[in-house]
C-alpha cells in the first residue's frame, strides 16, 4: 500500500475517464440492455447516446450503438426489458410484434400475448407491459432472434380488430407493402372473413377495405 506524506504538495490527481456503460449479461444471446438506473441515470445515458456510446431502441432501454437497427435487434431488446413475463408459450404481440417487423412505431408500452388467465404485472421501474389472453398456434407465432413474436399475420389481425383506424391504418399499409413479411391485404381479408364471431369484425373489415379501395403510405 503506498504511504501519503501529510505537508507536502500533492501530486495533481489525473482526470477521472468518460465513463464507460458497464453492460448486464447479454439477454437471450442478443446485445446487452442497459436500463435506466441500473446502474447508469438517466441523464448519464443521454450523454452517452450523444456521444454515439449508446442507442435508445425502446424507452430507457439502451444498447451499444454498434448494434444493428433491424427486427433480431428489437426482439431481443424487448425480451431483455419484458424480463421474466415473457415466459415460453407468450409472445410479443400488437404493436409491439408491428414494431419488432419495423412497421410500428416505437412503443411506450410491451403487449405480450399469453395462453390462459393470468394476473396484472406487478409495478416496475422499467416499461408497462400488457399481458391479454388469446390463443396461440403455431402457425401463428414467428422467432425472431430467438424471441417470439406473433406472425405477421397474426400480428395484422390484432391491430385491425383491437385498434381505432388512425393507429391502425398506418401500420397495415406497412405491413402491406413489406415483401419480408408477404402479408398483404388480400390474405388480411380472407382472414377477417374467416372471423365471422370475433368483436371488432365491422372495424377491421372496415379498415382493410378503405386500404384496399385507397392505400395510404406505409409507415415510416
Amino acid at each position: 500500500m503506498e504511504s501519503t506524506d501529510i505537508g507536502r504538495n500533492p501530486a495533481p490527481i489525473p482526470a477521472a475517464p468518460a465513463a464507460t456503460p458497464q453492460f448486464p449479461p447479454r439477454a437471450r444471446g442478443g446485445p446487452r440492455v442497459v436500463l435506466v438506473d441500473e446502474p447508469f441515470t438517466l441523464n448519464e445515458l443521454q450523454a452517452l447516446r450523444l456521444r454515439g456510446s449508446l442507442r435508445e431502441v425502446l424507452p430507457g432501454a439502451y444498447i451499444a450503438a454498434v448494434h444493428p437497427e433491424n427486427p433480431v435487434t428489437r426482439a431481443q431488446v424487448a425480451a431483455a426489458v419484458a424480463g421474466e413475463q415473457l415466459l415460453p408459450g407468450r409472445a410479443l404481440c400488437k404493436g409491439t410484434a408491428a414494431w419488432v417487423y419495423g412497421c410500428a412505431p416505437m412503443p411506450r408500452e410491451l403487449d405480450i400475448v399469453v395462453p390462459r388467465y393470468h394476473r396484472p404485472c406487478a409495478p416496475t421501474a422499467r416499461m408497462l407491459l400488457r399481458l391479454s389472453e388469446g390463443v396461440l398456434d403455431e402457425e401463428q407465432i414467428c422467432t425472431v432472434g430467438g424471441v417470439a413474436v406473433t406472425s405477421p399475420l397474426r400480428t395484422a389481425m390484432d391491430i385491425a380488430f383491437n385498434s381505432e383506424w388512425r393507429e391502425s391504418l398506418p401500420v397495415l399499409a406497412a405491413i402491406d407493402a413489406s415483401p419480408r413479411l408477404r402479408c398483404g391485404y388480400r390474405q388480411m381479408l380472407d382472414s377477417i372473413n374467416e372471423q365471422v364471431r370475433r368483436p371488432g369484425r365491422r372495424r377491421a373489415l372496415g379498415a382493410v377495405t378503405r386500404l384496399m379501395e385507397a392505400p395510404l403510405p406505409a409507415a415510416a
